[in-house]
């Protein structure tokens, strides 16, 4: 049996913060050094029927790194919810691809914050916008 798993660049680190989708979808990492990075390896629960990155998969992701970043752009940092998301599925990343995330932040206002990932694997694969509330 051929190992798909591709080397894992150097500076990633498991994230901390799990939760019960991220536990299920698995080897989720985060940049040491570089907190808008984050990165995974296309396997078993990240698959669609084809052998390819499920866009459902984007979409969580997506959701969840940039979330994360927004909400630790204050100090403290703030809960958020999601009030809108979108995805824009314009490549594929087959088992055994490294596909890395990167987000940006572009508004952090008292009311809504906003920001976008983009995910590639050597070729953009998607990219993901998202709309968040602050809550208390």
């Amino acid at each position: 049996m051929t190992d798909l798993s591709p080397a894992v660049p150097g500076g990633f680190v498991p994230a901390e913060r799990g939760s019960p989708v991220l536990d299920a979808l698995g080897g989720f990492l985060r940049h040491r050094d570089d907190p808008l990075r984050f990165g995974f390896a296309v396997t078993g629960p990240k698959l669609n029927r084809r052998g390819l990155l499920h866009g459902g998969v984007i979409a969580t992701l997506g959701d969840v790194v940039i979330g994360r970043v927004l909400a630790t752009l204050t100090d403290p940092p703030v809960p958020l919810v999601t009030v809108n998301l979108a995805c824009d599925l314009v490549g594929s990343a087959r088992e055994g691809d490294w596909v890395e995330i990167v987000v940006s932040p572009t508004k952090t206002g008292r009311r809504l914050r906003a920001g976008g990932a983009t995910f590639a694997n050597g070729r953009v694969v998607a990219t993901v916008s998202g709309l968040f509330l602050p809550v208390a």
